[in-house]
């Protein structure tokens, strides 16, 4: 008995996963504003549109911090969700490019699948973020790294869009 109660916690103890590199997804949430404008004839117009309640994050990857041969990258975006279309964030994953001389590109693509559906009226969008470590191999100087969108599950094919690209000497103190 006391063995099986061992194993169990032991068990259920390597399905944790830590939060630190995990994505992290978070609603933009609008408010309803009126616009009133008027027209040539003096009659008055309205209409109805949406605020954005939360910033919208901008497409970057960063380098937090440089140790011997890791890198602790933070990468964050946002993507558009309204109306008639559906868009969620499914996940983040790296095309790792090969190594040229002193040089190696890291290809972050962010997994976006369209779902059928309308959006709710008051979500405007999404806000994603992953902090992830990289090992690097001897003799790299240079980081190239790219973050790309890629749309997923619609009839039309899929397409991977470039977001943010950025080259960094690792050389230097970051």
């Amino acid at each position: 008995m006391r063995n099986t109660i061992i194993v169990t916690v032991l068990w259920m103890l390597s399905g944790c996963i830590s939060h630190e590199n995990s994505l992290h997804i978070t609603v933009i949430e609008g408010t309803p504003k009126r616009i009133v404008k008027e027209n040539e004839m003096q009659q008055k117009q309205y209409y109805n549109t949406y605020s954005d309640n939360a910033e919208r994050l901008i497409p970057t990857i960063r380098i937090l911090s440089k140790e011997h041969n890791s890198l602790k990258l933070s990468i964050q975006g946002n993507i558009s969700s309204a109306g008639l279309s559906i868009n969620k964030v499914r996940k983040l994953r790296l095309e790792e490019g090969t190594l040229e001389e002193n040089r190696i590109t890291l290809k972050y693509i962010v997994e976006i699948e369209k779902i059928p559906g309308k959006e709710s009226a008051n979500i405007r969008g999404y806000n994603y973020g992953q902090t992830v470590n990289y090992s690097l191999s001897k003799g790299v100087k240079y980081v190239k790294v790219q973050l790309y969108e890629n749309y997923t599950g619609s009839h039309l094919a899929e397409r991977q869009t470039l977001v943010f690209e950025e080259t960094f000497n690792i050389t230097e103190s970051t």
